[in-house]
């Protein structure tokens, strides 16, 4: 009887550490993958960050102040915004400042695309010294 007492306290002991190493090893792969994914999303971010210092340079006084208020208020449509005007800046398509009055334009077409479902937005031509915006929308 004294035998069958410690092979079960010796068998309790064996389960209890294998417990711990499966619990230890769970949470070593669980942190790593949340460092990967903080990682990841850091690095989102500092791109995000990139593309929108480089719009910013190219909005006016009062299209910066409508684009800080959209962010606060509604930042992933100041998100698709921003990506919107960067691939009109890519492509050669604005070529000088984006006013307030042309900023609203293309958040008018992002919220129009928004109900429709998504599409490519924003094409803008030279006039003059003031861009005009006009929308090219295709389906994607």
């Amino acid at each position: 009887m004294l035998l069958v007492n410690k092979m079960d306290r010796e068998l309790e002991e064996l389960k209890r550490k294998r417990i711990e190493q499966l619990k230890q090893a769970y949470a070593e792969r669980l942190q790593g993958q949340n460092s990967e994914r903080q990682q990841a999303e850091m690095e989102a971010s500092q791109q995000l960050e990139a593309i929108e210092d480089a719009v910013k340079a190219h909005l006016t006084k009062e299209a910066l102040q409508r684009y800080g208020t959209l962010k606060l208020a509604h930042p992933e449509t100041a998100i698709q915004l921003v990506i919107a005007v960067a691939q009109a800046i890519e492509a050669g398509k604005l070529r000088g400042m984006l006013g307030d009055e042309q900023l609203k334009e293309v958040l008018q077409q992002l919220s129009r695309l928004a109900h429709k479902g998504k599409a490519q937005v924003v094409q803008g031509t030279q006039v003059g010294r003031q861009p005009t915006w006009e929308t090219k929308i295709t389906r994607i």
